[in-house]
Formats: structure tokens, sequence, C-alpha cells
């Protein structure tokens, strides 16, 4: 993976933006996007994840194991966009350990604290594009 799209998907991923997506599909190509903010890339290709909802998500993770994270970043004084997408694939679930540990901690600092945490998402990144590939 390119080196720089590594050090933006860290950048943006880690700052737990609100406009933070994972698309996913099941088995029978029904598709679904939720927004997941508590999340933290801890090395060049693996991503940890606080569940603490998104049920149709989490059950298409649990059939295909694969999503696409998205970040998308937004300057409308100059009507221009940037982000990111990092294709994913689900390597762990765990409610226990370490990285358990860690989303509980991060997700304590957030406005959705009230909410339990349910599992921490271990992801492999598989592959890391930009928002838009066309030129200008």
């Amino acid at each position: 993976m390119q080196k720089n799209l590594v050090e933006k998907a860290r950048e943006l991923l880690n700052a737990n933006l609100i406009t933070t997506t994972l698309s996913t599909v099941d088995e029978d190509y029904n598709v679904n996007v939720a927004v997941l903010t508590v999340l933290e890339m801890i090395d060049d290709d693996r991503i940890i994840c606080a569940r603490f909802g998104a049920d149709r998500t989490y059950a298409n993770l649990k059939q295909t194991g694969k999503g696409v994270f998205m970040v998308l970043v937004t300057d409308e004084s100059k009507q221009t966009k940037d982000g990111i997408r990092v294709y994913v694939e689900l390597e762990d679930d765990i409610t226990s350990g370490e990285y358990f540990e860690r989303m509980q901690r991060k997700l304590a600092q957030t406005p959705y604290s009230k909410f339990p945490l349910k599992n921490c998402l271990v992801f492999k990144i598989t592959a890391i594009a930009p928002v838009s590939t066309l030129k200008k």
C-alpha cells in the first residue's frame, strides 16, 4: 500500500470524525452503511473499532467479513471534497482483553459513553484508496 495513503487513512480514521462510515454487504447482497466513530488505526494494516450498536452492519460482517470504511471531508466554501476509503476484512470479534479495554476507554470519552460496549471488532486492512480517483 502506498505510504501516503496509509498515513492519510491513519490521520482521518483516528480523528473519529462524524463522517466516518462502514459499508457492508450480506450473503444476499443486501447492503448497509453505519456511522462508526469510535475506532483507531493501530498500525499500518489493523483497525480496531468499538461496537455499541450497528446491528445490521455487524450481522453483515459476521456473514461476509468484508467492509469499507469511508471518511469524507468537505470544504463547502471551496466546494471541494477529500477523504479515504479503507477496505477491510473482519479478523476478530472480541469481548475482553487489551483492545476491548482500549475501546472502552475511548468510548467513555465520547457523547456515546452511556451505551455499553458490546464488542471490539478487529479489522485487517486489505486496500486503501482515495475518495476520488479523478485527475485534476
